[in-house]
């Protein structure tokens, strides 16, 4: 990360339209100015913009300038080919309002990478891309004022923490993360297998009854199949039978239904025939008759004529005499009118008159009725103030009851929970009563876990000895064949020697002669001697040797059949194991259980629950007392008010009377006047004027019509005579047209007569002859329902067989494919175990004991290297520092640490013991060691080194010395940035940064270059 330029606004001293810090015109740089100008303050801007946090971890609103509302920072950075921006701001609300934006340019335009809602997705990203937080920053390339002995004064463990940030270890604490992960989930695995694998041996265990159960069932099935394919053939047979009964029974029945419809017939014919007889003889008498028939009918039909004329004029008569009526009717209904009317308006005069009466008798009782009324009104508004404090009171007592009910609620509840929590505890002591057995079985296991690994590790021992001594014996084979050749080399030149002339010794090369070859042979006759008794040693070593081997390799083989159980064990312990600690979480939930129900035992004891309800309870007694409302009081004040009730409408009244007397006066004086008009017109008979000339007219038709109501009578007396002579004339008209037919009907009628009886016969025969066989029909349907009733206990039985054995079939089907599953299962508890064993390493390996500590094993002798080289330009080679990694304990071992050894010409001294300008500079070597190290490693691209600490403790030659070692280390960085106020200082850098502060504007900065 290098820096490109930072704005500031309303960030610290820092106010309105400061101008940005242009970082590309420097590689090395200082910040001047005076103390609480803002020096530090642009520092503080680039960690609050890439991590928001500034020196003294001050808040958002203790960072923003005293009076402003918005603060914003603007950091752009380049980082690889890459160039980002981060924009961080706060508006100053009730609760603050943080922002923060992270771009990155494209085409000379800015995009945002910022996802999601709120800060910590994009701070994140930043973290990301800087590969380090805050904390890293400012242990490491960030020298912050007061801060640089931050790395010497933790201790080991912090130092350890901030070394693994810097040479970013987190990624192993994420990969050891994920590998105990998949540990865990590979270990549960494998248990939820053996679990299951269990299971099925359970399951499988059944198989063989199975199995057994499913041939005897076949067996019983054929048996059934024969008796119910018996029973259906003797059913069949007797389902023959009945239907034919029963088609007889219904022959039966149908000529019953046959001779009651023959003989209905022949009852109907005989009735049809009589009645014929009966016709004829009528119609003899009729046509006996008819002369004088014929001539009544003729003179019926004269006066009908007659009759018909009279009733015309009767009609018109009628009319008439009814118009008449109607009129004199009107004439009658008007005089009556008028006389209503003077009775009305004579009615009206007495009861306007009697009103008077009245309302004058309520007016003169007008004070009384007024003085009990306002005796009314008085109780009445306390009796709605009574009635007011009966509904609270009452509103009170309901709550009284809903809290009483709430606690009697509570307290059933806990008696209830207490009650379930018994009987849970209770089933969990059951539980937890196998636990000791089943601890002392784990710890058989554990035992015999132990002396198999000791037998297995024997075993790896006997494997890795055998292996030494295979390499032994091929050694000595090896010097043995090796020995065996020199001694044949060595036999070849002393027979060379004995049969040659030779003048030139074999050994040496040098000149013979007699006294040297008798030398030389000696010396070749003690060799081949001491090659054969290293021969004979080799020998004998590898006769011991091979028969060690032999006795090894029985050990081993007799070891092998011994251990043959252990993974076995190993699952049955496992399995245990998980039981056991099933166990033991019941037992801390039945001690858990134990506690509630001591908690809900004392709570009903102390009744301590429901303590709102409890103290409103109380407030509720109080609130009754204070309100005093009394029932004997309000029935008393009731019963007053109902005496007086009455009072209320005699005021209405009164009131009533009071406007309505002048009204009645007026309305008694419009009835007199109406009064007196009715009886002139009575007395004048000046009504009905037009009705009464109707009249007139009406007689005067009367007497010109001339209706003789006398000769009507007579006339219609005759008629009626002589009316019975149409219907005779009619019935002899009939007679005589059947006279020819009735003849012929008689011949059929009892020619039927005759064929019915016939039929009847017949019918009696045939059910005659039917009747004895319909008696069968019972003993076939016994028989029928008995055999049923047989063969459905036959079906059923074999029903309940069948699906006996449809359920074995599916049962035997499932053992396979569970004998398959199991086949399936041990062979993924081998894998899901191996990969287990890999995890819980890998666990092991990413963990602080494993990779981690062997790269800050690496990292420690760079870092002291890099001090001690700053160290050694610092203070003339006198002060190096070394990093003790572990550390012997006073019982014994040793424990890894990480602690800082310091030391100079007089030895190794505690810190605290150095001067301040020497623990300043030991400080400063190993804070750029670090930066050096973070700029190199663990995939940061921090080349940025800030410097903010006073370098007031130091002399003129440690000041010269400290400016030639950061000189020299900024060679390892882009950027270098350092705060001081040192004339000393700002003279050996060429460029600086003058911070100014104005009251008015904030802090303002320069640049400025000096040769």
């Amino acid at each position: 990360m290098i820096p490109l330029s930072l704005s500031l606004r309303n960030f610290l001293s820092y106010g309105e339209e400061v101008p940005p810090l242009d970082f590309s015109q420097f590689h090395v740089a200082c910040l001047t100015g005076g103390n609480g100008h803002g020096k530090s303050a642009l520092l503080d801007g680039i960690t609050y913009a890439l991590w928001g946090q500034a020196r003294k971890s001050r808040s958002d609103e203790e960072l923003c300038r005293i009076g402003a509302r918005e603060m914003r920072v603007d950091f752009d950075f380049a980082l690889g080919e890459k160039h980002f921006r981060v924009i961080r701001s706060w508006r100053r609300t009730k609760r603050g309002v943080p922002a923060l934006d992270l771009q990155v340019e494209s085409d000379g335009i800015f995009r945002t990478l910022s996802e999601g809602e709120g800060i910590n997705p994009t701070q994140r990203r930043i973290n990301e891309l800087l590969s380090m937080d805050y904390d890293t920053f400012v242990n490491s390339a960030f020298i912050v004022q007061g801060r640089a002995d931050e790395f010497t004064q933790k201790n080991a463990r912090q130092r350890k923490e901030v070394l693994g940030r810097i040479l970013g270890l987190g990624r192993y604490d994420q990969l050891q993360g994920m590998a105990r992960v998949r540990y865990q989930e590979h270990q549960r695995e494998s248990e939820t297998l053996q679990t299951r694998l269990s299971e099925l041996d359970a399951e499988l265990a059944k198989r063989e009854g199975y199995e057994s159960e499913l041939l005897a069932v076949d067996d019983h099935l054929a048996l059934l199949g024969s008796e119910i394919s018996s029973g259906e053939k003797v059913q069949a047979k007797l389902e023959v039978q009945r239907l034919e009964l029963v088609q007889i029974r219904q022959r039966v029945a149908e000529l019953e239904r046959e001779q009651r419809r023959v003989a209905d017939r022949e009852q109907q014919v005989s009735i049809e025939l009589e009645n014929l007889r009966e016709q004829q003889r009528q119609d003899g008498e009729i046509l006996a008759s008819a002369e004088s028939i014929e001539r009544d009918f003729a003179t019926y039909n004269q006066l009908h004529t007659q009759v018909g004329l009279l009733e015309q004029k009767a009609q018109e008569h009628g009319a008439l005499e009814t118009h008449r009526r109607q009129l004199e009717e009107r004439i009658a209904q008007a005089r009556q009118e008028v006389e209503r009317q003077q009775e009305r308006w004579s009615a009206t005069l007495d009861e306007r008159q009697r009103q008077l009466d009245e309302h004058q008798a309520l007016l003169n009782r007008e004070q009384t009725i007024a003085i009990r009324y306002a005796q009314f009104k008085t109780l009445s508004e306390q009796a709605q103030a009574l009635e007011q404090a009966r509904i609270r009171y009452e509103d009170l007592l309901s709550e009284r009851r809903d809290l009483e009910n709430v606690l009697y609620r509570a307290e059933q509840d806990r008696k209830s929970q207490r009650q379930a929590l018994s009987k849970q505890l209770a089933q969990l002591e059951r539980a937890t009563s196998e636990e000791e057995t089943l601890a002392a079985h784990i710890h058989q296991l554990q035992a015999q876990r132990t002396q198999l690994q000791a037998k297995a590790e024997e075993r790896d021992r006997l494997k890795d000895e055998g292996s030494d001594l295979n390499a032994q014996i091929t050694e000595r084979q090896q010097k043995l064949r090796a020995e065996e050749e020199e001694l044949a080399n060595e036999r070849q030149q002393a027979l060379a020697l004995a049969d040659s002339d030779d003048a030139n010794c074999p050994l040496c090369g040098s000149a013979l002669d007699a006294e040297h070859r008798q030398q030389v042979v000696a010396e070749l006759s003690q060799r081949e001697e001491r090659r054969q008794e290293c021969i004979a040693v080799l020998g004998s070593e590898l006769a011991t040797l091979d028969d060690q081997l032999q006795k090894m390799r029985t050990h081993y083989k007799v070891l092998g059949e011994e251990i043959a159980p252990l993974q076995q064990v190993h699952q049955d312990l496992a399995t245990g194991e998980a039981r056991l600690a099933q166990i033991r979480e019941s037992t801390a939930e039945a001690q858990s259980l134990a506690e509630q129900l001591a908690t809900l035992g004392r709570e009903l004891k102390d009744q301590s629950y429901a303590s709102s309800e409890r103290e409103r309870l109380h407030k509720l007694a109080g609130e009754i007392e204070l309100l005093g409302y009394s029932s004997a009081e309000h029935e008393t004040l009731g019963q007053k008010l109902a005496e007086l009730r009455p009072v209320e409408a005699e005021y209405a009244r009164l009131q009533d009377a009071k406007s309505q007397a002048e009204q009645l006066k007026s309305e008694q004086a419009e009835a007199q006047t109406q009064l007196d008009r009715a009886t002139r017109q009575l007395a004048e008979a000046g009504y009905a004027q037009e009705e009464r000339e109707k009249l007139s007219q009406v007689e005067q038709q009367l007497v010109a019509l001339g209706y003789d109501g006398a000769e009507h009578q007579r006339l219609r007396l005759q008629h009626d005579d002589l009316r019975d002579s149409a219907r005779q004339f009619e019935r002899l008209q009939h007679a005589r047209q059947r006279r020819a037919s009735s003849g012929e009907s008689r011949v059929r009628y009892e020619a039927e007569t005759s064929t019915l009886a016939e039929q009847l016969q017949t019918i009696k025969e045939e059910k005659e002859a039917l009747h004895e066989r319909t008696g069968e029909l019972e003993d076939v349907d016994r028989k029928l329902g008995e055999n049923q009733t047989q063969l459905e206990k036959l079906r059923v039985e074999r029903d309940q067989h069948l699906q006996r054995r449809g359920n074995l079939e599916a049962l035997c089907a499932r053992c396979a494919e569970l004998a398959q599953e199991q086949d399936q299962l041990r062979e993924k508890l081998q894998g899901t175990q191996r990969q287990a064993w890999i995890y819980q390493q890998l666990d092991k390996a990413f963990g602080k004991d494993g990779i981690q500590a062997l790269i800050i094993e690496n990292a420690v002798p760079q870092i002291a290297e890099e001090a001690n080289a700053i160290l050694a330009r610092l203070t003339d080679n006198r002060i190096q520092v070394a990093f003790e990694s572990l550390r012997d304990l006073k019982k014994g071992g040793t424990r890894e640490t990480l602690d800082v050894k310091i030391a100079d010409e007089v030895g190794e001294r505690s810190y605290h013991l150095y001067s301040g300008g020497e623990a300043f500079r030991t400080n400063f070597a190993l804070r750029i060691a670090l930066s050096k190290v973070l700029a190199m490693r663990s995939g940061t691209r921090l080349h940025t080194l800030f410097i903010d600490e006073g370098f007031g403790t130091q002399d003129e030659q440690g000041l010269d010395q400290l400016i030639e070692a950061i000189q020299k280390v900024s060679e390892d960085f882009k950027k270098v940035l350092i705060v001081t106020h040192l004339d000393q200082l700002k003279a050996a850098f060429p460029v600086q940064i003058e911070v100014t502060k104005h009251p008015d504007l904030g802090s303002r900065f320069s640049v400025t270059q000096h040769a």
